[in-house]
């Protein structure tokens, strides 16, 4: 006898001794993830980019047809295999790719399942949303692949499921679900226009049906022990709307008030223009380090907002340390805009479980518990966005680091739902520079993906070169005279030519800049900075890498300990290698040492990229190595950021520029011999980049920011001043160049070989198993580990959890246990798998 479809189980509850306690019947879990889906249709956040890709604005019979298909995303669980495993011991079959058996198989096509959804398909022009509702546990599955291999089908492994045997069908009870389906949604399959086929309307779908699978299977609201049937209906909907209201995925209104209003002082220079409404889905303002361009995106997201264009808010920025700092920033604006009960910014950076000014902490069960939730085994749902890296861009207002964006256009799983969510926010991209193609790459797929389903985006740089500019609005390439005289700050995007800010022009900052060749030499960059902070500074010494900055941190502390940057009197360094845990103590120590509100002079900061982007530090006499002059601007923008500040003998602004110790850059074209950061080994392996940079700064040994800005990057960036740097130059620079020229374009296509195209067939996307170490070497996917025992942290505070490298782990297993650490010196030494690590005040290294 057919099995009845009320036994037929989506999910199951089991008691201490491993039986099944109790069973949710397949249909009320498709219809419980039809509802949410329906609410977040009806919500209205997601109405704009519904409408850009469809093309047209979705009817009644769209909708029902969308929730329809939500309902039906868990078919495949009626294969025999599934079922089986009621009983933990059977083998792990799955549900998504076996789908395809019925679809594809001679003989499963004309079983009474088979033929069900290829009615669905033909009627309703569904056929590109198979692939997409299969791809509902984040990824497409290969059976779905429309490139599988010849004589490769994945699919007929899963036909012997479906087959009837012993009096059991589970393909016609894959009909008994249609059937019902069919009932509770009539207007679904009334006569009408098929679904919109347009690829990033699939996509969006896909998306969003992965969001109401993680609503509709919360089982607190909708739990495995019942109701069942009919019972459930009146408590599903409430349900329903409840989640998606609670976890800030129904929009709100934006109150009136000006800008004034929202932060406190008044607007100027590009803050006063930057709501404008003729600049086109991408925007891009310019201006110098300082000026105001974090006011200015938010004032664009609340004018983005009243005209109805955004729903959401995403910050990315291009460190962890900056993300921290601006997250406050972000949260006091929404307490000024909307007051009591106004939304919460969620701190979109693994390790931190943040929410407004709320901290959160995970237990034993890995389980998430905040400072103010009075029942302790209650989860929040406000704060659901924030308790994990695949859930942060569902956050209304999120402030986090670039990579998380990056994440939903590369082929990783959950990047359909990471995308979507993303969908209805406006996107600020802060920081934005020419130094790294590769990410440059990702980055314009990222651009491409989001205004193609209706996004807003911004993009926010003190130092964009004409030919990256270009390249992200999608506008032709300027001449080197040209780039020179464009203005200077400026706005400018994907629908408006660069302008000119109306507003009065900034103060004019002049900097003395002297080169010194003492890159390789950390004594010497020590007593440079010794020498000012005797004299009364306080000292940033920026470096390439990190252990050119742990070298010269320790040189400092030996020769001036009370010089010497501290964390609760321990000495240290500043850099992206600490846990999560300490490096919250580091980023708190520095902003109070060299931020706004610091009262010390006579200190010594160290250390690498983390400091020169977006962190609100100021210094009065900086120590930097050798970068694109892209990223020394970056860095100069830190020295004397803050003006009226008493600086005594340091009034006049003063970088000391560290190279190599002989002028002539011809040695670091020869692979091997890399410089602290310099030649192909480091983070700036363009030669040329760097000599056209040294070309720049001896001939503007005094600078004035920002005036000079356009002018110095385009003299050292700009295609035409590079192609002059090697015209006359030896066959060395030409085969570095034609070499730099390839390495660039490899990285470019390697940036594009691993994203995703959201214009293309759902079912032509790849997922290659190489994109995860994409995600690792853009931060997302540091490999975390959970110590057995928590060691004490070098500042005090305990350590449980450290963020390791993909680079430094090498072939260590995701699943790999670390050892216990033990005491070595006055750090800890652990290990995991063949690999040793050494965790101290100078953050984690290899060990021996």
């Amino acid at each position: 006898m057919q099995a009845s479809l009320d036994m037929i189980w989506a999910k199951l509850t089991h008691d201490a001794d491993g039986r099944v306690r109790a069973a949710l019947p397949l249909a009320d879990h498709g219809f419980d993830v039809a509802t949410v889906l329906e609410r977040l249709l009806r919500a209205g956040a997601w109405d704009r980019s519904l409408t850009h890709c469809a093309g047209r604005r979705l009817t009644e019979q769209d909708r029902s047809r969308l929730v329809a298909l939500a309902a039906l995303h868990d078919i495949g669980k009626a294969n025999r295999g599934f079922q089986a495993r009621s009983d933990r011991a059977a083998p792990p079959i799955g549900h998504e790719g076996q789908v395809a058996a019925l679809l594809m198989d001679t003989r499963l096509r004309e079983s009474a399942g088979g033929r069900a959804l290829h009615g669905i398909i033909r009627s309703w022009s569904a056929a590109p949303y198979m692939s997409a509702l299969m791809a509902h546990h984040g990824r497409l599955r290969a059976e779905f692949a429309r490139q599988q291999r010849s004589g490769n089908r994945p699919w007929q492994q899963h036909v012997r499921h479906w087959l009837a045997e012993d009096g059991q069908d589970p393909a016609a009870s894959a009909a008994d679900l249609v059937d019902r389906v069919r009932a509770r949604y009539p207007l679904a399959w009334a006569e009408g226009e098929g679904l919109p086929e347009a690829p990033r309307f699939v996509a969006l779908f896909a998306g969003l049906l992965v969001l109401a699978d993680w609503l509709g299977s919360d089982a607190r609201r909708f739990p495995v022990e019942g109701p069942h049937g009919t019972l459930r209906d009146s408590m599903r909907e409430m349900a329903a709307q409840e989640a998606v209201v609670a976890r800030g995925l129904a929009p709100i209104a934006t109150p009136s008030g000006d800008f004034m209003a929202a932060f406190g002082f008044a607007a100027r220079g590009v803050q006063s223009e930057a709501a404008a409404d003729d600049l086109g889905p991408i925007a891009l303002i310019e201006a110098e380090t300082g000026s105001g361009k974090t006011e200015a995106a938010l004032w664009r997201w609340l004018a983005l907002r009243r005209r109805g264009a955004v729903d959401g808010l995403y910050f990315a920025l291009p460190t962890r340390s900056a993300a921290v700092q601006l997250h406050g920033r972000v949260n006091r604006m929404l307490d000024r805009v909307w007051g009591a009960g106004a939304p919460e910014a969620v701190l979109a950076v693994p390790g931190y479980l943040r929410m407004g000014d709320t901290k959160g902490a995970r237990d034993g069960a890995r389980r998430v518990h905040w400072d103010d939730d009075t029942d302790s085994g209650r989860p929040v749902d406000a704060r659901w966005a924030a308790e994990h890296a695949n859930q942060y861009l569902t956050a209304r207002v999120a402030v986090g680091t670039i990579d998380q964006a990056l994440s939903g256009a590369i082929g990783i799983r959950h990047a359909p739902v990471r995308a979507a969510a993303l969908a209805r926010s406006l996107l600020v991209v802060d920081e934005v520079h020419a130094s790294d193609a590769y990410m440059g790459g990702l980055l314009e797929r990222l651009l491409s993906n989001h205004v193609g389903v209706g996004g807003q985006a911004l993009l926010l740089s003190a130092t964009l070169g004409a030919a990256t500019r270009a390249r992200l609005l999608k506008q032709p390439v300027p001449t080197l005279a040209e780039a020179v005289a464009q203005p200077y700050p400026a706005l400018s995007g994907s629908a408006a030519p660069v302008r000119a800010i109306a507003a009065p022009q900034p103060d004019q900052k002049r900097v003395s800049i002297e080169l010194v060749g003492s890159i390789d030499d950390p004594a010497a960059i020590a007593a440079q900075a010794i020498s000012a902070a005797r004299a009364g500074a306080s000292v940033l010494v920026i470096r390439n890498s990190v252990a050119g900055a742990v070298a010269v941190a320790q040189t400092v502390e030996a020769l001036a300990p009370d010089l010497a940057f501290r964390i609760d009197g321990v000495a240290t360094v500043h850099h992206g290698r600490f846990a999560a845990s300490d490096r919250r103590l580091l980023d708190a120590g520095v902003e109070a040492a060299f931020g706004k509100g610091r009262s010390t002079m006579g200190r010594i900061l160290i250390g690498t990229q983390t400091l020169e982007q977006s962190l609100d530090i100021d210094a009065d006499f900086l120590v930097t190595d050798l970068a694109p002059v892209d990223v020394l601007l970056q860095r100069i923008g830190r020295l004397h950021r803050h003006a009226g500040r008493d600086r005594e003998a340091f009034a006049d602004a003063r970088a000391i520029i560290m190279r190599p110790v002989m002028r002539d850059l011809t040695p670091l074209l020869v692979a091997g011999r890399p410089s602290q950061g310099l030649g192909r080994r480091g983070p700036y392996p363009d030669i040329v980049q760097l000599e056209a940079t040294l070309r720049v700064l001896e001939a503007n040994p005094v600078m004035t920011i920002p005036a000079d800005n356009r002018r110095l990057v385009e003299q050292a960036l700009h295609p035409q001043a590079l192609a002059a740097i090697i015209a006359n130059a030896d066959a060395g620079w030409h085969n570095h160049a034609a070499a730099q020229r390839g390495a660039t374009a490899g990285d470019i296509e390697a940036a594009r070989r691993v994203s995703l195209d959201w214009s293309v067939p759902f079912s032509d996307l790849e997922f290659p198993d190489r994109a995860e170490a994409v995600a690792t070497r853009l931060g997302a996917r540091d490999l975390l580990i959970d110590l057995p025992v928590p060691l004490e942290g070098p500042f005090g505070e305990p350590v449980s959890r450290i963020g390791i490298p993909a680079w430094m782990a090498g072939d260590v297993a995701l699943d790999e246990q670390p050892s216990s650490a033990v005491r070595d010196g006055d750090g800890w030494r652990f290990r995991l798998g063949r690999r040793s690590f050494r965790y101290d005040r100078w953050g984690l290294t290899s060990a021996a």
